[in-house]
């Protein structure tokens, strides 16, 4: 029997909440003494009540409680300490804290608040109503570290375990584990909402993610579907956006095509220092390299769904637009992302899952900086931009083995680990076995905090 501790991160948040329970009594089902803890804070704020609303923690916490008793499973509220009136003030002098361990968990917070607003870091610094939700955010989960070393080191589990792990109160356990050389798995549901358990590393670590992704099986019957599939729209909602109005570009008086994929500058800020690329911003190094190779038709293709993004994203690219060898295609622009890889020579992506596409459609493909695909051995991966102008300029840039894209495959199609308790059913994670008591509390809260975020959204606007 070993001994589990089972953090509920951000509880109405649903998927989190059926996972995280569903795991726990699953574990407790097998034999393992299982303690689940969660944030008791009297009006603590974090990515699901961004106000600090007194009510949205007592639903939450009821919440909670309610379904992990119908459970019989064993909780303790963390995050109370300190006084609960004064959700502004951390519980002991921040300075206590080693300051490897505030820098982490500001880490957590802006992941949060990056998500939730699609806003930069450096915008969300002149925001100050995010200013003030970032530092509220930022005692709160410090007062959670506290509280929950505390619990965590008297209970002395064999494991720790939490669900995603990124943002700022589900961060802290991790925290708290690695200190105590506690081992820990992280938890997550992939992209055909099944539940998978990743042991000793967070669904956003790319090496520990990718070193799984190597160990799976070669199926090129189930790769061919899957990508094919993501060139259809009704398997993939990106391409619904593809049009076939596109018409490409006239290639007269140029040697070749290359087409550039960026993604979205959000997702990949919300991730952390780890993924830090080491690159120079993004437009910086198309137009040094568009003025470079002025004999190369350059396509560069923003990704749809950095449409959302409110930060100022497009005027970089303005002097490329201005180039004769440079066509942008912005976020809402009319482009087909499947036609621009079968009629280049070469794909260069930045982050983007087209790295691997271009290479399963057997084109050269060029990786620029950190990604889930950068290990998969589907690219060339250049540390240098000196480095990715060497490889522009071999006359002919042979794909890469197709390997590491049919393990993607099965990955995203097939991997997982299955929950006694959960079911997928018409594409929707629901509970088995057991039922979600009281559940108008979460959607009460949720409701809440929605409106909340949306009244900020409208005053970013505005401002």
């Amino acid at each position: 029997m070993n001994k589990v501790v089972v953090h509920i991160a951000y509880p109405l948040w649903r998927k989190n909440m059926l996972v995280a329970l569903a795991r726990a009594k699953e574990l407790q089902d097998s034999g393992d003494d299982v303690t689940v803890t969660y944030c008791a804070a009297g009006s603590g704020s974090c990515i699901c009540n961004q106000s600090g609303n007194p009510l949205v923690c007592r639903l939450c916490q009821s919440w909670v409680q309610k379904n992990a008793s119908e459970l019989q499973l064993h909780t303790i509220g963390v995050g109370s300490s300190g006084n609960r009136d004064s959700p502004m003030g951390p519980p002991l002098s921040a300075k206590e804290f080693p300051i490897s361990l505030r820098k982490e968990l500001v880490e957590g917070v802006l992941s949060g608040l990056i998500s939730t607003y699609r806003i930069l870091p450096r915008d969300i610094k002149k925001i100050a109503s995010l200013q003030r939700i970032k530092r509220r955010t930022y005692y709160t989960a410090l007062r959670l570290h506290a509280d929950l070393f505390r619990v965590v080191a008297a209970v002395s589990p064999d494991r720790f375990e939490v669900f995603n792990g990124r943002h700022a109160c589900s961060k802290a356990g991790l925290l708290i584990a690695k200190s105590l050389g506690i081992p820990f798995s992280t938890m997550e549901v992939n992209a055909n909402k099944r539940p998978i358990v990743f042991v000793g590393h967070t669904p956003h670590d790319r090496h520990g993610v990718q070193a799984r992704i190597r160990s799976l099986p070669v199926d090129i019957e189930l790769a061919t579907k899957f990508y094919e599939g993501r060139r259809k729209p009704r398997h993939n909602r990106f391409a619904r956006a593809q049009s076939e109005a596109f018409k490409m570009p006239s290639r007269d008086g140029f040697q070749r095509i290359v087409s550039v994929f960026l993604s979205s500058q959000d997702e990949f800020e919300s991730l952390g220092k780890s993924w830090k690329s080491p690159f120079p911003p993004d437009h910086e190094i198309m137009r040094d390299t568009c003025q470079r190779f002025p004999e190369t038709l350059f396509l560069i293709r923003f990704h749809p769904n950095q449409a959302g993004i409110k930060s100022d994203i497009r005027s970089g690219f303005a002097p490329l637009e201005q180039l004769p060898n440079v066509r942008v295609y912005g976020p809402t622009d009319v482009a087909n992302t499947y036609e621009m890889i079968d009629q280049s020579e070469i794909v260069v992506a930045f982050n983007s899952t087209v790295g691997v596409e271009a290479c399963w459609a057997g084109k050269p493909s060029i990786m620029l900086g950190p990604s889930f695909y950068d290990a998969l051995g589907v690219a060339y991966t250049p540390p240098t931009v000196d480095e990715f102008w060497a490889l522009l300029e071999r006359d002919q840039l042979k794909p890469k083995d197709r390997t590491g894209a049919a393990q993607l495959a099965y990955y995203v199609l097939r991997d997982g680990n299955d929950l006694k308790y959960i079911q997928t059913e018409a594409g929707k994670l629901t509970h088995r076995g057991f039922s979600r008591r009281q559940a108008w509390k979460a959607v009460a809260a949720r409701n809440i905090n929605t409106v909340c975020v949306n009244v900020m959204r409208k005053f970013m606007r505005a401002a």
